[in-house]
Protein backbone atom coordinates (compact mmCIF):
# COMPACT_ATOMS: atom_id res chain seq x y z
CA UNK A 1 0.00 0.00 0.00
CA UNK A 2 2.60 2.64 0.70
CA UNK A 3 4.24 1.58 -2.47
CA UNK A 4 1.28 2.68 -4.34
CA UNK A 5 0.85 5.70 -2.63
CA UNK A 6 4.32 6.45 -3.27
CA UNK A 7 3.87 5.89 -6.94
CA UNK A 8 0.83 7.96 -6.74
CA UNK A 9 3.06 10.84 -5.66
CA UNK A 10 5.71 10.42 -7.50
CA UNK A 11 3.23 10.28 -10.95
CA UNK A 12 1.41 14.34 -9.83
CA UNK A 13 5.23 15.36 -8.67
CA UNK A 14 5.85 14.77 -12.56
CA UNK A 15 2.66 16.07 -13.97
CA UNK A 16 2.86 19.22 -11.40
CA UNK A 17 6.54 19.71 -12.43
CA UNK A 18 6.20 19.32 -16.41
CA UNK A 19 3.09 22.00 -15.73
CA UNK A 20 5.90 24.64 -15.06
CA UNK A 21 6.40 24.65 -18.81
CA UNK A 22 3.95 23.31 -20.75
CA UNK A 23 3.75 26.26 -22.31
CA UNK A 24 7.14 26.50 -23.10
CA UNK A 25 7.45 24.61 -26.27
CA UNK A 26 3.47 24.01 -26.82
CA UNK A 27 3.56 21.75 -29.99
CA UNK A 28 5.92 19.28 -28.26
CA UNK A 29 3.80 19.06 -25.23
CA UNK A 30 0.51 18.57 -27.26
CA UNK A 31 2.47 16.03 -28.96
CA UNK A 32 3.77 13.44 -25.71
CA UNK A 33 0.02 13.13 -24.51
CA UNK A 34 -2.57 10.79 -25.51
CA UNK A 35 -6.08 11.01 -23.66
CA UNK A 36 -8.71 8.17 -24.03
CA UNK A 37 -11.59 7.61 -21.57
CA UNK A 38 -12.42 4.00 -20.27
CA UNK A 39 -16.11 3.15 -19.73
CA UNK A 40 -16.26 0.46 -17.04
CA UNK A 41 -19.26 -2.16 -16.86
CA UNK A 42 -21.68 -2.71 -13.89
CA UNK A 43 -20.54 -4.64 -10.72
CA UNK A 44 -22.26 -7.04 -8.35
CA UNK A 45 -22.90 -4.49 -5.26
CA UNK A 46 -25.27 -1.60 -5.16
CA UNK A 47 -22.09 0.84 -4.85
CA UNK A 48 -20.84 -0.67 -8.57
CA UNK A 49 -24.69 -0.93 -10.02
CA UNK A 50 -24.06 1.80 -12.13
CA UNK A 51 -20.71 1.28 -13.90
CA UNK A 52 -17.83 3.95 -13.96
CA UNK A 53 -15.80 5.98 -15.65
CA UNK A 54 -12.42 7.26 -15.96
CA UNK A 55 -9.28 9.16 -18.04
CA UNK A 56 -6.35 7.34 -19.12
CA UNK A 57 -3.37 9.41 -20.20
CA UNK A 58 -0.27 8.34 -21.20
CA UNK A 59 2.82 10.52 -21.35
CA UNK A 60 5.50 9.46 -23.82
CA UNK A 61 7.81 11.12 -22.63
CA UNK A 62 7.77 10.51 -19.01
CA UNK A 63 6.53 6.99 -19.99
CA UNK A 64 3.78 7.35 -17.44
CA UNK A 65 0.25 5.30 -18.33
CA UNK A 66 -2.15 6.73 -15.53
CA UNK A 67 -5.65 6.81 -14.86
CA UNK A 68 -7.25 9.94 -13.42
CA UNK A 69 -10.30 8.42 -11.06
CA UNK A 70 -12.89 10.85 -9.73
CA UNK A 71 -14.56 7.64 -8.12
CA UNK A 72 -12.61 7.94 -5.17
CA UNK A 73 -14.42 7.69 -1.64
CA UNK A 74 -13.41 6.66 1.84
CA UNK A 75 -15.74 4.90 3.83
CA UNK A 76 -13.86 5.81 7.04
CA UNK A 77 -13.96 9.15 6.68
CA UNK A 78 -15.17 11.35 9.44
CA UNK A 79 -18.88 12.25 9.05
CA UNK A 80 -19.08 9.55 5.65
CA UNK A 81 -21.96 8.69 6.39
CA UNK A 82 -23.69 11.53 7.93
CA UNK A 83 -22.99 13.63 5.23
CA UNK A 84 -24.30 11.11 2.78
CA UNK A 85 -27.51 11.13 4.69
CA UNK A 86 -27.31 14.95 4.98
CA UNK A 87 -26.64 15.04 0.56
CA UNK A 88 -22.98 16.04 1.36
CA UNK A 89 -20.71 12.88 0.60
CA UNK A 90 -17.01 13.79 -0.08
CA UNK A 91 -15.54 12.11 -3.13
CA UNK A 92 -12.01 12.99 -4.76
CA UNK A 93 -10.08 12.92 -7.70
CA UNK A 94 -7.51 10.52 -7.40
CA UNK A 95 -4.19 8.96 -9.98
CA UNK A 96 -3.76 5.81 -10.01
CA UNK A 97 -1.46 2.77 -12.44
CA UNK A 98 -3.48 2.23 -15.77
CA UNK A 99 -2.56 -1.83 -15.05
CA UNK A 100 -3.23 -1.52 -10.86
CA UNK A 101 -6.94 0.55 -12.42
CA UNK A 102 -7.92 -2.25 -14.84
CA UNK A 103 -6.74 -5.03 -13.16
CA UNK A 104 -9.38 -4.30 -10.45
CA UNK A 105 -11.67 -4.22 -13.11
CA UNK A 106 -10.94 -7.93 -14.45
CA UNK A 107 -11.03 -9.73 -11.61
CA UNK A 108 -14.72 -8.57 -10.97
CA UNK A 109 -15.69 -9.67 -14.33
CA UNK A 110 -16.72 -6.02 -15.98
CA UNK A 111 -16.17 -4.57 -19.13
CA UNK A 112 -13.54 -2.08 -20.26
CA UNK A 113 -14.31 0.03 -22.82
CA UNK A 114 -11.46 2.88 -24.06
CA UNK A 115 -11.61 5.45 -26.92
CA UNK A 116 -9.26 7.05 -27.47
CA UNK A 117 -10.06 11.02 -28.50
CA UNK A 118 -8.96 13.19 -30.72
CA UNK A 119 -8.03 16.60 -29.59
CA UNK A 120 -6.29 19.54 -31.34
CA UNK A 121 -2.88 21.07 -29.41
CA UNK A 122 -4.90 23.42 -27.13
CA UNK A 123 -7.79 21.43 -26.21
CA UNK A 124 -4.86 18.82 -24.91
CA UNK A 125 -3.27 21.21 -22.83
CA UNK A 126 -6.51 22.33 -21.94
CA UNK A 127 -7.56 18.85 -20.63
CA UNK A 128 -4.16 18.71 -18.59
CA UNK A 129 -4.06 21.89 -16.98
CA UNK A 130 -7.60 21.08 -15.82
CA UNK A 131 -7.01 17.56 -14.17
CA UNK A 132 -3.44 18.87 -12.82
CA UNK A 133 -5.27 21.81 -10.89
CA UNK A 134 -7.87 19.38 -9.82
CA UNK A 135 -5.35 17.48 -8.35
CA UNK A 136 -4.14 20.09 -6.38
CA UNK A 137 -7.79 20.80 -4.63
CA UNK A 138 -9.22 17.11 -5.34
CA UNK A 139 -12.16 17.03 -3.08
CA UNK A 140 -15.81 17.66 -4.62
CA UNK A 141 -19.48 17.12 -3.05
CA UNK A 142 -20.70 13.98 -5.27
CA UNK A 143 -24.55 13.90 -6.45
CA UNK A 144 -24.88 10.94 -7.86
CA UNK A 145 -27.28 12.28 -10.63
CA UNK A 146 -25.87 15.48 -11.20
CA UNK A 147 -21.63 15.31 -10.41
CA UNK A 148 -20.32 11.90 -10.14
CA UNK A 149 -17.49 9.78 -11.96
CA UNK A 150 -19.24 10.02 -15.10
CA UNK A 151 -20.46 13.44 -15.34
CA UNK A 152 -17.21 14.64 -14.88
CA UNK A 153 -15.36 13.39 -17.22
CA UNK A 154 -18.40 14.36 -20.06
CA UNK A 155 -17.82 18.29 -18.52
CA UNK A 156 -14.09 17.81 -19.62
CA UNK A 157 -14.80 16.62 -22.93
CA UNK A 158 -17.64 18.06 -24.09
CA UNK A 159 -17.04 21.85 -22.56
CA UNK A 160 -13.50 22.07 -23.28
CA UNK A 161 -12.52 20.65 -26.55
CA UNK A 162 -13.81 23.66 -28.78
CA UNK A 163 -17.11 22.02 -29.38
CA UNK A 164 -15.45 18.85 -30.89
CA UNK A 165 -17.93 17.17 -28.53
CA UNK A 166 -20.78 19.05 -28.65
CA UNK A 167 -23.80 19.45 -30.82
CA UNK A 168 -27.42 20.24 -30.48
CA UNK A 169 -28.72 16.64 -29.86
CA UNK A 170 -27.17 17.09 -26.29
CA UNK A 171 -29.74 19.79 -25.56
CA UNK A 172 -32.54 17.90 -26.78
CA UNK A 173 -35.27 16.65 -24.22
CA UNK A 174 -35.22 12.32 -24.37
CA UNK A 175 -38.07 9.91 -23.86
CA UNK A 176 -36.53 9.31 -20.39
CA UNK A 177 -36.43 10.11 -16.51
CA UNK A 178 -33.86 9.95 -14.06
CA UNK A 179 -35.82 6.99 -12.63
CA UNK A 180 -36.45 5.08 -16.04
CA UNK A 181 -32.44 4.84 -16.07
CA UNK A 182 -31.90 3.92 -12.77
CA UNK A 183 -34.44 1.40 -13.05
CA UNK A 184 -32.51 -0.55 -16.33
CA UNK A 185 -29.58 -1.08 -13.87
CA UNK A 186 -31.01 -1.81 -10.77
CA UNK A 187 -34.19 -4.53 -10.96
CA UNK A 188 -37.73 -2.73 -9.40
CA UNK A 189 -38.52 -5.60 -7.32
CA UNK A 190 -35.35 -5.22 -5.33
CA UNK A 191 -34.58 -3.46 -1.79
CA UNK A 192 -32.33 -1.37 -3.27
CA UNK A 193 -35.22 -0.48 -5.83
CA UNK A 194 -37.82 0.31 -3.01
CA UNK A 195 -35.22 2.22 -1.15
CA UNK A 196 -34.74 4.70 -4.16
CA UNK A 197 -38.02 5.10 -4.97
CA UNK A 198 -38.84 5.89 -1.34
CA UNK A 199 -36.33 8.39 -0.81
CA UNK A 200 -36.43 10.25 -4.21
CA UNK A 201 -39.64 12.50 -5.07
CA UNK A 202 -40.84 13.00 -8.42
CA UNK A 203 -38.43 15.36 -9.76
CA UNK A 204 -36.53 12.30 -11.33
CA UNK A 205 -39.75 11.37 -12.99
CA UNK A 206 -39.53 14.51 -15.49
CA UNK A 207 -37.57 14.14 -19.30
CA UNK A 208 -34.24 14.74 -18.78
CA UNK A 209 -32.10 15.84 -22.10
CA UNK A 210 -29.62 14.01 -23.49
CA UNK A 211 -26.26 15.24 -21.96
CA UNK A 212 -28.24 14.38 -18.50
CA UNK A 213 -28.39 11.01 -19.00
CA UNK A 214 -24.55 10.94 -18.89
CA UNK A 215 -24.94 10.27 -15.30
CA UNK A 216 -24.66 6.78 -15.92
CA UNK A 217 -21.36 5.85 -17.87
CA UNK A 218 -22.92 3.47 -19.83
CA UNK A 219 -24.46 6.47 -21.48
CA UNK A 220 -21.63 8.33 -21.97
CA UNK A 221 -19.95 5.44 -23.49
CA UNK A 222 -22.88 4.83 -26.21
CA UNK A 223 -22.85 8.70 -26.89
CA UNK A 224 -18.76 8.22 -28.00
CA UNK A 225 -19.67 5.56 -30.01
CA UNK A 226 -21.97 7.08 -31.71
CA UNK A 227 -20.22 10.39 -31.96
CA UNK A 228 -17.24 9.15 -33.81
CA UNK A 229 -16.24 12.66 -35.27
CA UNK A 230 -13.69 13.11 -32.31
CA UNK A 231 -13.08 9.61 -32.02
CA UNK A 232 -9.73 8.11 -33.38
CA UNK A 233 -10.17 4.41 -32.21
CA UNK A 234 -12.64 2.11 -30.06
CA UNK A 235 -10.74 -0.48 -28.14
CA UNK A 236 -12.56 -3.59 -26.29
CA UNK A 237 -9.46 -3.99 -23.18
CA UNK A 238 -12.04 -6.75 -21.51
CA UNK A 239 -14.90 -7.97 -22.82
CA UNK A 240 -15.92 -11.37 -19.98
CA UNK A 241 -18.76 -13.96 -21.44
CA UNK A 242 -21.46 -12.90 -19.55
CA UNK A 243 -22.10 -9.42 -17.90
CA UNK A 244 -21.87 -8.80 -13.88
CA UNK A 245 -24.70 -6.64 -12.24
CA UNK A 246 -26.35 -5.85 -8.96
CA UNK A 247 -28.18 -9.04 -7.53
CA UNK A 248 -29.58 -9.44 -3.92
CA UNK A 249 -29.91 -13.14 -2.44
CA UNK A 250 -33.27 -12.02 0.11
CA UNK A 251 -36.60 -12.38 -0.32
CA UNK A 252 -38.17 -10.33 -2.52
CA UNK A 253 -39.83 -7.33 -1.35
CA UNK A 254 -42.93 -7.88 -3.41
CA UNK A 255 -43.27 -11.17 -1.73
CA UNK A 256 -42.59 -9.77 1.75
CA UNK A 257 -44.63 -6.89 1.43
CA UNK A 258 -47.66 -9.26 -0.61
CA UNK A 259 -47.26 -11.80 2.60
CA UNK A 260 -47.51 -8.24 5.14
CA UNK A 261 -50.73 -7.03 3.18
CA UNK A 262 -52.24 -10.65 3.48
CA UNK A 263 -51.52 -10.45 7.10
CA UNK A 264 -52.78 -7.08 7.69
CA UNK A 265 -56.05 -7.90 5.72
CA UNK A 266 -56.62 -11.06 7.38
CA UNK A 267 -56.31 -9.46 10.91
CA UNK A 268 -58.88 -6.55 9.69
CA UNK A 269 -61.12 -9.36 8.69
CA UNK A 270 -60.83 -11.25 12.09
CA UNK A 271 -61.87 -8.14 14.08
CA UNK A 272 -64.32 -7.10 11.97
CA UNK A 273 -65.64 -10.69 12.36
CA UNK A 274 -65.21 -11.34 16.07
CA UNK A 275 -66.14 -7.32 16.89
CA UNK A 276 -62.59 -6.72 18.19
CA UNK A 277 -60.01 -3.84 17.92
CA UNK A 278 -56.33 -5.49 17.39
CA UNK A 279 -54.50 -1.63 18.59
CA UNK A 280 -50.72 -3.37 18.28
CA UNK A 281 -51.69 -3.94 14.50
CA UNK A 282 -52.46 -0.27 14.11
CA UNK A 283 -49.97 1.26 16.64
CA UNK A 284 -47.03 -0.57 14.10
CA UNK A 285 -48.66 0.56 10.75
CA UNK A 286 -48.97 4.36 12.19
CA UNK A 287 -45.38 3.62 13.82
CA UNK A 288 -43.63 2.18 10.46
CA UNK A 289 -45.54 4.90 8.30
CA UNK A 290 -44.51 8.00 10.45
CA UNK A 291 -41.04 7.09 10.70
CA UNK A 292 -41.03 6.66 6.88
CA UNK A 293 -43.07 9.82 6.56
CA UNK A 294 -40.19 12.37 9.03
CA UNK A 295 -37.44 10.66 6.41
CA UNK A 296 -39.32 11.96 3.32
CA UNK A 297 -39.61 15.45 5.05
CA UNK A 298 -35.98 15.40 5.82
CA UNK A 299 -35.09 14.41 2.56
CA UNK A 300 -36.90 17.18 0.96
CA UNK A 301 -36.57 20.01 2.80
CA UNK A 302 -33.63 19.59 5.19
CA UNK A 303 -30.96 17.87 3.20
CA UNK A 304 -28.86 18.82 0.12
CA UNK A 305 -30.86 15.71 -1.43
CA UNK A 306 -31.99 18.01 -4.87
CA UNK A 307 -33.76 14.38 -5.74
CA UNK A 308 -35.04 13.98 -2.38
CA UNK A 309 -37.73 17.32 -3.87
CA UNK A 310 -41.42 16.75 -4.27
CA UNK A 311 -41.41 12.85 -2.81
CA UNK A 312 -45.18 12.62 -2.55
CA UNK A 313 -44.83 9.18 -0.86
CA UNK A 314 -45.57 11.02 2.44
CA UNK A 315 -49.16 10.75 0.83
CA UNK A 316 -49.21 6.82 1.94
CA UNK A 317 -46.31 7.33 4.77
CA UNK A 318 -47.70 10.83 6.78
CA UNK A 319 -45.48 12.17 9.19
CA UNK A 320 -48.16 13.13 11.79
CA UNK A 321 -49.31 9.52 11.86
CA UNK A 322 -47.34 8.87 15.32
CA UNK A 323 -50.41 11.29 16.53
CA UNK A 324 -53.13 8.46 16.14
CA UNK A 325 -50.78 6.22 18.51
CA UNK A 326 -51.70 7.94 21.44
CA UNK A 327 -55.39 8.71 19.86
CA UNK A 328 -56.41 4.83 19.60
CA UNK A 329 -54.98 3.94 23.30
CA UNK A 330 -57.09 6.51 24.93
CA UNK A 331 -59.91 4.90 26.71
CA UNK A 332 -62.39 7.38 24.45
CA UNK A 333 -60.71 7.49 21.19
CA UNK A 334 -61.25 11.54 20.46
CA UNK A 335 -63.68 12.39 17.36
CA UNK A 336 -60.92 14.15 15.29
CA UNK A 337 -58.69 10.49 14.76
CA UNK A 338 -62.33 9.37 12.46
CA UNK A 339 -61.36 12.86 10.15
CA UNK A 340 -57.78 12.47 10.22
CA UNK A 341 -57.96 8.52 9.21
CA UNK A 342 -60.70 9.87 6.29
CA UNK A 343 -57.94 12.00 5.31
CA UNK A 344 -55.12 9.08 5.61
CA UNK A 345 -57.84 7.46 2.90
CA UNK A 346 -58.19 10.51 0.89
CA UNK A 347 -54.36 10.81 0.47
CA UNK A 348 -53.92 7.42 -0.91
CA UNK A 349 -56.83 7.69 -3.46
CA UNK A 350 -54.67 10.82 -4.59
CA UNK A 351 -51.41 8.96 -4.62
CA UNK A 352 -52.96 6.22 -6.93
CA UNK A 353 -53.98 9.53 -9.35
CA UNK A 354 -50.43 10.19 -9.28
CA UNK A 355 -48.88 7.47 -10.52
CA UNK A 356 -51.79 6.89 -13.29
CA UNK A 357 -51.12 10.76 -14.54
CA UNK A 358 -47.74 10.11 -14.36
CA UNK A 359 -46.87 12.78 -11.73
CA UNK A 360 -44.44 10.45 -9.65
CA UNK A 361 -44.17 6.47 -10.32
CA UNK A 362 -44.16 4.49 -7.00
CA UNK A 363 -42.43 1.54 -6.32
CA UNK A 364 -44.74 -1.30 -7.69
CA UNK A 365 -43.94 -4.00 -4.66
CA UNK A 366 -46.12 -1.09 -2.57
CA UNK A 367 -49.25 -1.94 -3.95
CA UNK A 368 -50.54 -4.62 -1.96
CA UNK A 369 -49.44 -2.30 1.23
CA UNK A 370 -51.62 0.28 -0.30
CA UNK A 371 -54.68 -2.07 -1.01
CA UNK A 372 -54.13 -3.30 2.86
CA UNK A 373 -53.86 0.22 3.85
CA UNK A 374 -57.23 0.93 2.38
CA UNK A 375 -58.38 -1.88 3.94
CA UNK A 376 -57.44 -1.21 7.57
CA UNK A 377 -58.02 2.43 7.41
CA UNK A 378 -61.70 2.03 6.61
CA UNK A 379 -62.13 -0.50 9.32
CA UNK A 380 -60.80 1.66 12.12
CA UNK A 381 -63.42 4.71 10.46
CA UNK A 382 -66.00 2.30 11.13
CA UNK A 383 -64.62 0.96 14.67
CA UNK A 384 -64.23 4.48 16.48
CA UNK A 385 -67.58 5.64 14.60
CA UNK A 386 -69.17 2.32 16.49
CA UNK A 387 -67.29 3.22 19.97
Amino acid sequence: MIIKHLNNYIITLCLILYSININANATESFKRYEISILSIGEGSSLADAFGHTGIRVRDSVLQNDIVFNYGIYDFNAPNFYSNFVKGRPEYKLGIQNYKNFVQVYFKENRYIIEHQLDFDKNSTLKIIELLIDNLNNPYYTYNYLKDNCATRVADIIIDNTKNKFKYDKLKSETNFTYRDLIRRKINENSWAALGIDLCLGAIIDKKIKTRETFFLPENLMNYLDSYDGGVIKRNVIYSPESETSYSENLPTPLLINFILSLIIIAITIFNNKVNKWNKSLDTLIFLITGSIGILIIYLWFFSNHFAGAQNFNFLWAFPFNFALIFAIHKNKVPKWSIGYIKLLIILIVLLFLHWITGVQKYNLTLLPIFVALLIRYSFLVHRIKKN
